[in-house]
């Protein structure tokens, strides 16, 4: 019964190895196979001027066979590499050190056998199996060239690029990529000392990085910003024509009303004239801010955008004088002021988007500056160009992970100040009711409200047709809607421009009245 079982199971094993080779289908090899006639290196060709160049790995071992018996052999720098001979026709080979030399193999007469060319490099198969474990969606090869690692291949986004050269770099730290070298040596080779830092090794990364992503950002700066501000002030005089007294109340946050009155009252009793000057202004004013810079850029590499000009401060004055005369020096200093929008794009992966974003909205203000007045009496007016005037800032610098299409807030401000301030004469001012007409007031509230969003976009580029530019159907008016409609420019009659696409509701256009 043994028996019957053991032949049918070699007509199954039969009638299977006829299906598998009727079929075309062949079975995979041991891989045990591969990896020993991987390690042994077998010379066919033998004579003077027979040569064989083999690589050989840091610290890893090649078996050599020969054709014929060897007996002698010469290694030319025996610190790079070793050779052991067991029987006459196999030489084993070990790596030592990174770099080249050769053997010389002799037959019983001194007659040339072969002459083996031996480059010593890193064994990068680890490293290539860490980056298929790591980056699996990428195509890397990995080349050793004067002992630097070089990367080749294609990979999906830059953020996988630099993950093969950092996985790169810690192999070259570590493990089989240190190549040991003696610094001390005994008599006997038993009191060596090895120094594992001998040399710096280099990544070269030629990796192709498959349709580079475009990234659009697009940054929205907003403000609103609101001001009140109240003065109210009394000053007085009274005289008899020959003496008299007169007082006048500072301005508390600016002069910013004129040095002269809003309103007089006179009066007199006797021979005595009693005058007195009223100063009262409420100012309130609004401001908006909208700026929106776009900027697009390849991903990994940074772009710059900025617009906007620069004036002159005058900054530090100094007087010398010497027997030649006077001399003085003057120190100006240059102000930018504009938009100004930086930030790198990196692609993570499908829908993701890391930003490194530093953005700036400024402008020159007169917040802060001196105000005075003239003889007209209307209100003071700034200085512009000396020190007293300001530039008012927004910035914001920030790392941040989005869609693409989506917005964040990446900065925020809510902002409210109040400033109050009471003068007026010593004692005088102190009197219920009619202290009054011996102080001044002020108030001053300035309210802000400002953020910046950031939108990034993944773009491809589009036919020129596509695409609209900012003067499209411009189309300036001519001279008889210029005088007689008071018309600057229109869109509509110009021959080249296409009518707006949609239904709209109202003016569409450049149209001006």
């Amino acid at each position: 019964m043994k028996r019957d079982g053991n032949k049918f199971r070699a007509s199954v094993a039969a009638c299977l190895s006829f299906c598998l080779a009727f079929s075309g289908i062949t079975l995979p090899t041991a891989p045990t196979a591969e990896a020993a006639a991987s390690s042994v290196v077998r010379i066919a060709e033998s004579g003077p001027g027979a040569k064989k160049k083999i690589n050989l790995g840091l610290n890893k071992a090649v078996v050599v066979d020969l054709p014929t018996d060897a007996h002698d052999i010469l290694v030319a720098d025996p610190l790079l590499a070793d050779a052991i001979t067991r029987t006459s026709r196999r030489i084993y080979l070990f790596g030592k050190m990174v770099g080249q030399t050769n053997i010389f193999v002799f037959g019983p007469n001194g007659e040339e056998i072969v002459s083996l060319e031996i480059a010593v490099e890193r064994d990068v198969a680890g490293l290539e199996a860490n980056l298929r474990r790591f980056i699996p969606d990428s195509d890397i090869k990995v080349e050793i060239v004067s002992d630097n690692v070089v990367l080749t291949g294609t990979v999906r986004t830059p953020l996988d690029s630099n993950k093969a050269v950092d996985l790169a770099r810690a192999f070259l730290k570590g493990g089989e990529a240190t190549t040991r070298s003696i610094t001390v040596q005994g008599n006997n080779g038993d009191g060596d000392i090895f120094a594992e830092a001998r040399q710096t090794s280099q990544i070269v990364n030629l990796l192709t990085i498959e349709g580079e992503d475009q990234v659009t950002l697009k940054v929205t700066v907003a403000e609103v910003s609101r001001q009140v501000l109240k003065q109210l002030g009394v000053n007085g005089s009274v005289s008899d024509g020959e003496s008299g007294i007169s007082y006048r109340n500072p301005a508390n946050l600016g002069n910013t009303i004129g040095s002269f009155a809003n309103a007089m009252i006179r009066g007199s009793i006797g021979g005595t004239a009693i005058s007195t000057y009223i100063n009262a202004m409420e100012q309130a004013g609004v401001m908006r801010t909208l700026a929106e810079p776009s900027l697009t850029a390849i991903s990994g590499q940074e772009a710059k955008f900025y617009v906007g000009g620069e004036f002159r401060l005058a900054g530090i004055q100094e007087v010398s004088a010497d027997q030649n005369g006077t001399t003085l020096e003057r120190e100006v200093n240059d102000v930018e002021y504009g938009i100004r929008l930086n930030f790198k794009p990196v692609v993570l992966g499908a829908g993701r988007i890391s930003l490194q974003i530093e953005t700036d909205v400024s402008e020159p203000t007169y917040e802060g500056s001196v105000v005075t007045g003239n003889s007209s009496g209307s209100s003071g007016f700034g200085i512009p160009g000396n020190t007293f005037l300001g530039i008012r800032r927004r910035e914001a610098s920030t790392s941040v992970e989005l869609p693409s299409g989506g917005s964040i807030v990446i900065a925020g401000l809510v902002q409210d100040n109040i400033r109050q301030a009471l003068s007026g004469v010593p004692g005088a001012s102190k009197i219920p009711i009619l202290g009054t007409l011996f102080r001044s007031k002020d108030f001053q509230r300035n309210e802000t409200e400002l953020v910046i969003i950031a939108t990034p976009y993944l773009v491809r580029p589009v036919a020129r047709s596509a695409l609209s530019r900012p003067d499209d159907n411009f189309s300036p008016a001519n001279d008889l809607d210029s005088f007689f409609l008071g018309r600057v420019n229109r869109i509509y009659g110009r021959p080249e421009g296409q009518a707006p696409t949609g239904r709209y509701h109202g003016n569409v256009g450049f149209i001006y009245k």
